[in-house]
């Protein structure tokens, strides 16, 4: 027996990025047939292409891709994805705008992508057997109990999620993860009327409301330069946009809006959006673009000119949030349970990496699992190696931007990034 046959029945926990690509990994790589997925959204939202925003693929992602799902997924990817050659600074309308070449593919072969998120899930869910989905259930599971070497999630100790038991459950449910919690607190269950608090209670909040939206339309290329995205960053690093192709006829746009101090002394602050529904889509597109209007800069016009021409229901709003830490472990002590995607990682200065580290995640834990002697040292293996990734993120992170405030020469930590590739 191997690791492959001790992981026989698993559950994925998550349908989103990380999720599905685990699944498809498992079953490609490891030579898992009875893996299902669950996903607490509703099945309109999950087979929703308009869903979520976008997703900027480098090529560690794209590699990983390639090894889960072979040249054909690639080629999908690409089809379904646009090319990216650059980023445009726009700094004033004083001021040629500063734009930075893409050297990804001279560097490693592949480019970077950029592809709509609705879209990139659509690719993976379809690599899938139908019947292995399960959507509008799995947000509710508060723990497990053992049942001889597997495991029964639970959504009350006394109430099954489901009448089986398995194997191995992968935990990819997000930031606000009940896995993860169980892992770092040595527990089997949320605590009782507290599961809400408990998944979030080692996030902290970095102080930033992230609004972005794919549009069904192309840049105007009389304007814009073919296959670049463009940015711009308000004095004082109060807001940040962002803007450019999703796909070959969508684009994408993006602000990042700083919390604002409504008192020195007391370091209160504002949060965007707090002072009205943010259920309320059509007055989140209101708000905001009052807010970017009352900049009255012109180099913000380029991206108000998209959410002007976005439908309400298609911007999508999150917090920028991360862990407290990462690890040290991924993996619950009884071998049962191990995290991947955000679960596993949600941190700050990951250069938006958040999607193709889940990428790397899912190959990364089946080729374990396909290789290992057994199941826990299989598991440890690739704890071992996604924290010590992580972690070196960080560190190279926090050097450069040390060195940057010195004015000293500073590392491009995206090479660092490409250059990944499976083991």
């Amino acid at each position: 027996m191997n690791a492959s046959d001790e992981a026989n029945t698993t559950l994925v926990v998550g349908g989103g990025l990380a999720g599905l690509a685990t699944a498809l990994a498992l079953r490609n790589i490891a030579g898992l047939s009875e893996v299902r997925i669950v996903e607490a959204s509703t099945d309109e939202s999950f087979n929703n292409i308009q869903e979520g925003a976008g997703v900027q693929l480098g090529p560690n992602g794209l590699r990983a891709l390639r090894f889960i799902g072979g040249e054909a997924l690639l080629s999908k990817i690409m089809e379904n994805g646009v090319e990216l050659k650059g980023t445009v600074i726009v700094i004033s309308s004083k001021m040629d705008p500063m734009v930075i070449p893409d050297t990804a593919e001279a560097d490693t072969g592949l480019s970077q992508v950029f592809i709509p998120w609705g879209v990139m899930r659509s690719l993976l869910a379809e690599q899938l057997p139908s019947d292995s989905i399960s959507t509008g259930v799995g947000g509710d599971i508060t723990g497990y109990q053992p049942v001889e070497s597997t495991i029964q999630p639970m959504i009350t100790p006394d109430e099954p999620f489901l009448p089986q038991s398995f194997d191995l459950v992968v935990g990819a449910d997000g930031a606000a993860s009940t896995f993860r919690h169980l892992i770092q607190n040595d527990a089997t269950f949320l605590p009782p009327n507290e599961a809400q608090a408990a998944r979030r209670s080692d996030l902290k909040d970095g102080g930033r409301m992230n609004i972005k939206a794919v549009v069904p339309k192309k840049m105007d290329e009389a304007s814009f330069k073919p296959g670049h995205s463009y940015a711009h960053f308000a004095a004082g690093g109060g807001v940040a946009c962002f803007a450019g192709p999703a796909s070959a006829d969508s684009t994408y746009w993006a602000i990042s809006i700083a919390d604002e101090k409504k008192d020195e002394e007391t370091e209160d602050v504002f949060e965007f959006l707090s002072d009205i529904d943010m259920n309320d889509n059509k007055a989140v597109k209101q708000t905001l673009l009052s807010k970017l209007k009352g900049l009255e800069l012109e180099e913000c016009q380029f991206v108000i000119d998209l959410i002007e021409s976005t439908e309400s229901e298609c911007i999508y709003l999150q917090r920028s949030i991360e862990a407290e830490s990462i690890g040290p472990s991924l993996v619950s002590k009884d071998n049962n349970i191990v995290l991947v995607g955000d679960a596993a990682h949600c941190m700050s200065n990951s250069y938006g990496q958040s999607s193709n580290f889940a990428f790397e995640d899912a190959a990364s834990l089946a080729v374990c699992i396909r290789d290992g002697k057994d199941l826990g040292s299989a598991l440890e293996t690739f704890s071992e190696s996604r924290v010590a990734r992580c972690i070196e993120m960080q560190t190279r992170s926090a050097e450069r931007a040390a060195k940057a405030m010195k004015g000293e020469q500073v590392e491009d930590v995206s090479k660092w990034i490409f250059e990944w590739d499976i083991q």
